[in-house]
């Protein structure tokens, strides 16, 4: 048998290009095809033209709030500590924790031999706290200011019926005095030298001969008479510069405490060393004093609740409610000396809490509200409890408190929120309870859920025509939006009630599908798809996990 003859290389050449040809026209009908089918399946799927993906929405007329919402524990308000003096030993408990009572009902008797000993040590504070402020009653703030040195008032910022700690807060002065004679004026010139005289004239027109005293870095000072001329007052200098006058040499009198009743002297008067400038009444006393009055006060109180104890030999309670402890020892482990020694040491801080009563008012939840909210809370808003231990009841409360003090927490800055409650039997302190405050409320609200509004960064909008043919939305309208509070919207524009609206429903982020020999699957990290089944014959373009977006052609030729 004779063997074909050999092709030739061209022949060879060209049967390989139109096969490379007829490949690359199969392909790209495969390709196109493809394309086709994934934009049909992703049109019918995730498009609009699935009628059971399109949801439509009413605008409806009600109610909508903006709330801050935030947890905490509850806690009891109002808790009463009946307290008495440490040195007061207790004979006999009548209430145990848990137990009612009401105003005037007898909690325990007292020892009445230890309320004389405590009486007798309060006197004797008393005795000694009184020979200290008849010496510290010399301190007091003397009625009139007079002036330590000689000079001349140039300015008075006190007048009378002023306070004097209000004028030194203003001023930093109630007058200042020159000491020297002399007012100053600086003045922006090297034209002249020390000792040149000059003339200065006033706002008023008055003349003055002036000296030149200093000349450094530009500026000229001039020294002119003090008695006259008014402090801080424009002039001009030789008709050509100008400038403000300053006193040379100022002394400011200064004072901390009463009222002028009288100012004794008036501006350019010349003063000598003692003279009266100011003279204060409601002038108080030094601040050791007022320091005795205040521990003496405190004595005072303890003295007639140390009386009250021993008339009635018994401690009632103050308020009615419900026991909440009692101490657990009849007699405070303060020894009697405690009262005794320094009067620094008769003061609350020598009181021990025998008895807390709960008036089972109200209670409160403090929560946290970060720094974007807290400007929006304001003492007085409505506020809504719900307490998990409870049920699903809503209980009303108030904002009672508002701590403008933030604390950091997770780099945020948070604030502190009291909210108040009626108490009921069933809330107790300790428990878990989310209070959402009501920030802003609006009635007779156009509203939508907030789904079927579409945002830009310039612009709302929604759909108002859906087209089940094509699956297309159309006839946009702008919208002005108001309230929402996570779930409905409220339009204040653009829409009426009754309106309808349609809109895409929301996917879940994580969907996938697949059709035919194709899949895809958000979840995988993919840009691409693959069709086929086999490595013998197909087409891949993706490359899987690896977020290609290739394609390659397995198989023979």
């Amino acid at each position: 048998m004779g063997m074909a003859p050999r092709e030739s290389k061209a022949a060879v050449k060209k049967k390989r290009v139109r096969r490379t040809i007829i490949i690359l026209l199969v392909v790209a009908v495969v390709l196109v095809a493809a394309v086709l089918i994934l934009r049909q399946y992703v049109t019918e799927n995730y498009g609009t033209s699935s009628e059971s993906e399109i949801e439509t929405a009413e605008v409806t007329t009600g109610s909508i709030i903006s709330t801050v919402s935030g947890s905490g524990t509850l806690t009891s308000d109002d808790v009463e500590e009946v307290t008495i003096p440490s040195s007061v030993s207790i004979s006999t408990y009548y209430v145990s924790e848990e137990d009612t009572v009401e105003e005037g009902d007898v909690l325990a008797t007292v020892d009445t031999d230890s309320v004389l000993e405590a009486l007798a040590d309060v006197q004797t504070q008393l005795d000694e706290l009184d020979e200290e402020l008849e010496e510290a009653s010399e301190d007091a703030v003397s009625s009139t200011l007079t002036s330590s040195v000689s000079g001349r008032v140039k300015v008075i910022y006190a007048e009378v019926d002023d306070d004097v700690s209000s004028v030194m807060y203003e001023y930093g002065a109630l007058m200042i005095l020159s000491l020297d004679g002399y007012m100053a004026v600086d003045i922006e010139t090297t034209d002249y030298a020390v000792g040149d005289s000059v003339t200065v004239v006033d706002s008023d027109g008055d003349s003055y001969t002036g000296t030149v005293s200093a000349v450094s870095a530009g500026v000229t000072t001039i020294l002119l008479t003090d008695n006259g001329p008014a402090y801080q007052d424009t002039v001009t200098v030789d008709e050509t510069y100008t400038g403000t006058l300053y006193i040379h040499e100022p002394l400011k009198i200064t004072g901390y405490a009463g009222t002028v009743s009288a100012v004794s002297v008036s501006e350019n008067t010349s003063v000598s060393s003692g003279t009266t400038l100011l003279t204060l009444s409601n002038t108080s006393y030094s601040a050791n004093y007022n320091q005795l009055l205040a521990e003496r006060e405190e004595l005072e109180e303890l003295y007639q609740t140390l009386i009250t104890l021993y008339k009635d030999g018994a401690i009632v309670a103050p308020i009615s409610g419900t026991v909440e402890s009692v101490s657990s020892t009849s007699s405070s482990s303060s020894s009697t000396s405690s009262m005794t020694g320094d009067s620094s040491s008769a003061s609350s801080s020598s009181e021990t809490t025998v008895v807390t009563i709960n008036p089972n008012t109200s209670m409160s939840v403090t929560i946290s509200v970060d720094e974007t909210d807290i400007l929006s809370v304001a003492v007085g808003q409505e506020a809504t409890i719900t307490v998990s231990s409870i049920g699903d009841d809503e209980f009303t409360g108030f904002v009672t408190e508002v701590d403008t003090t933030a604390t950091s927490s997770g780099g945020v800055s948070v604030y502190s929120v009291v909210v108040t409650v009626d108490k009921t039997d069933e809330m107790l302190s300790g428990m878990s309870a989310s209070v959402y405050i009501t920030i802003e409320g609006v009635e007779n609200a156009l509203l939508l859920p907030e789904d079927a509004v579409q945002s830009t960064s310039s612009t709302s909008y929604v759909y108002t025509e859906y087209d089940e043919t094509t699956g297309e939305l159309s006839g946009m309208v702008e919208v002005t939006t108001g309230l929402s509070n996570g779930t409905y919207v409220e339009i204040t524009d653009g829409l009426s009630e009754g309106d309808t609206v349609y809109y895409a429903e929301s996917e879940d982020d994580s969907s996938s599908f697949s059709f035919g020999g194709m899949d895809r699957s958000d979840s995988s990290g993919s840009s691409g798809f693959s069709m086929g089944g086999s490595n013998s014959g197909g087409m891949d373009m993706g490359g899987g996990n690896s977020g290609g977006g290739g394609m390659s052609m397995p198989g023979g030729e």
